[in-house]
């Protein structure tokens, strides 16, 4: 209609916009553990596995190849090349071994992930476990064990934002995987900002890491990651009173990897926040956490943090 009034014309418009939004992509990624397409970035993994410029992208081909229900393993294309599992492209421990861990966890332990989105579609996270006994064995999705959090949920429900979330699961007390056994820790991102539509409606992706679970981390074990800090907000979960919060006996929650050649300690609680009180290292004062392992130039680059070291 040429006659169409002006706010009838803009609320149109409005409206298509909505629906585009609503069905572009997603886009994240598992920083720790360091999923395949993304350890190559890293600098100590760096010659080991490759970089996948598009590690943020792993949708199995978007909704068109995922709606029948049908997906990589590791977010490949179902009928494509899978790249992202064990002996492709990325999936070097056949190769390369214990090299390519990306992290190695006690049993039983509360671990501490950290996911990036760069496109937020809303939805929720949850990650999975798989053990493989010999080093040529491949994950399947029957393989994997879904993990939950301390308060028993299994979904992670994705807050606002684009930006770094950390959140906690518990590992399996009876579950060891070291040597040429190995374990992979998935992540699965479900989407759901499309509505009137199932969860083969929505926007999914799936990020696979090769990490160890055992009694002698530590030594000879590769460290969650070793690349530089990055500048972004430390952003954390709302708290929500059925998520209790239970210690970790993994890395920091700070939503950055921080350079080191040895895992990070525990945080210990700071006793007057702002201040360094018993710190020596990098103070965040909001939960009175002392984070070792850091240098001052390297605290410096984090917002939020105070270099308390000598």
């Amino acid at each position: 209609d040429i006659n169409m009034k002006p706010t009838t014309s803009i609320l149109l418009s409005a409206l298509a916009l909505s629906s585009v939004v609503d069905f572009a992509d997603a886009h994240g990624r598992m920083l720790s553990p360091p999923h395949r397409g993304h350890i190559g970035r890293l600098p100590k993994f760096s010659g080991l596995v490759p970089i996948n410029y598009s590690d943020n992208g792993l949708s199995a081909g978007g909704i068109g190849g995922t709606k029948g229900g049908k997906h990589g393993v590791c977010g490949d294309a179902y009928s494509g090349v899978r790249e992202h599992e064990t002996g492709g492209t990325y999936g070097r421990f056949p190769i390369h071994g214990s090299k390519v861990v990306g992290a190695c966890y006690a049993p039983g332990s509360t671990v501490d992930l950290e996911i990036q989105l760069t496109a937020n579609h809303k939805g929720y996270f949850q990650f999975g476990l798989c053990k493989l006994s010999g080093k040529d064995d491949k994950e399947t999705e029957e393989c994997f064990k879904a993990l939950a959090q301390p308060s028993g949920e299994t979904q992670w429900q994705v807050p606002p934002g684009n930006q770094v979330f950390n959140m906690k699961y518990v590992l399996p007390s009876g579950v060891t995987c070291d040597g040429d056994s190995h374990c992979v820790l998935r992540w699965h991102y479900v989407g759901w900002n499309n509505y009137g539509v199932d969860i083969n409606g929505q926007e999914q992706f799936w990020n696979c890491a090769d990490v160890y679970i055992s009694n002698t981390c530590g030594a000879s074990n590769p460290t969650p990651s070793s690349a530089k800090p990055s500048t972004s907000a430390v952003a954390t979960q709302p708290p929500r009173p059925t998520q209790p919060q239970a210690p970790s006996t993994s890395k920091p929650t700070i939503p950055t990897q921080p350079p080191q050649t040895s895992a990070p300690s525990n945080p210990t609680p700071a006793p007057v926040p702002g201040q360094c009180g018993t710190c020596a290292n990098c103070y965040y004062a909001p939960t009175n956490s002392c984070y070792a392992g850091w240098s001052a130039t390297q605290c410096a680059e984090v917002p939020g943090l105070k270099w308390c070291g000598a």
